[in-house]
């Protein structure tokens, strides 16, 4: 009789724990994604790789190349922020010097020569976390005059929709307005964000805390001195959402060559 009620305890308490176990879910973690880390862009009719990027085991960038090498940049760390961006061609080693403000946010870059002076800097103003302006100063004896200013405005979405870039009467520079409205985002991965503030004829600023470009434009308008542009893009991608290739259908729409069309287009690769 003893035995026949134990072994009825040891019935239930196997059951008991076969019933929580069957009751306790399984919690798989979702997979880790890994960044999207752009190698090259590649235009046509331009020095290529028209912009080439290299990165360490943790994908913060350590080199940069624009034009195939007609600017090369160290990007050196500090605080797993970047410190300096220095050019290292053999005729410039201009140095970016970047110092931030008490939020971790990028306040200010200062443009040094190899000689040691400060000839340019620049200073960036945000607005509830989003970078609102950048303006740069040049040096001119006996002190600094406005060079440039670049304003932002934003969707709601947080894709930039307007960017008005102002250029100051400076010797060797004429006063200029230009303004890009950017329309018809996708829903897809944007990489090449940081080129919007690249003059062609200055260092890239990298400021990869900064994300004007959530997503892709299908279409960019160009209004300013000398005429405007519109651009009607279409995209390929890679199975992460991130663009193939970028093929752009063009039209002016103001000054002497208006009506004329023309095509541009771009290639994307990416690390794996």
């Amino acid at each position: 009789m003893r035995a026949k009620c134990l072994w009825q305890v040891i019935t239930v308490t196997l059951l008991l724990l076969s019933c929580k176990k069957e009751q306790t879910p399984v919690v798989v973690p979702p997979p880790v994604e890994k960044p999207v880390l752009l190698k090259d862009i590649v235009i046509p009719n331009l020095p290529s790789p028209y912009y080439h990027f290299e990165y360490n085991t943790t994908g913060d960038i350590t080199a940069v190349s624009f034009a195939s090498g007609l600017r090369m940049y160290d990007v050196l760390r500090s605080d797993n922020r970047i410190s300096e961006v220095r050019n290292n061609t053999a005729v410039n080693k201009d140095r970016l010097q970047y110092i931030y403000d008490n939020t971790g946010k990028v306040s200010t870059v200062k443009y040094i020569n190899e000689a040691g002076t400060e000839f340019r800097r620049c200073f960036l103003t945000y607005t509830g976390g989003q970078l609102r302006l950048i303006e740069w100063e040049r040096k001119l004896n006996p002190g600094f005059a406005m060079e440039r200013s670049i304003a932002f405005v934003y969707q709601a979405d947080g894709n930039v929709l307007e960017i008005t870039d102002h250029l100051f009467p400076v010797p060797g520079q004429n006063e200029a307005t230009y303004v890009n409205r950017f329309e018809q985002y996708d829903d897809k991965v944007n990489t090449d964000g940081f080129s919007l503030i690249h003059d062609q004829n200055d260092h890239l600023l990298l400021l990869p805390g900064v994300q004007w470009q959530k997503n892709n434009p299908g279409k960019v308008i160009h209004n300013g001195n000398g005429g405007g542009y519109a651009i009607d893009y279409t995209y390929t991608y890679n199975d992460r959402k991130a663009p193939l290739t970028r093929t752009g259908d063009a039209i002016f729409t103001g000054g002497p060559n208006a009506g004329q069309r023309w095509q541009t287009s771009a290639t994307y690769s990416y690390y794996p």
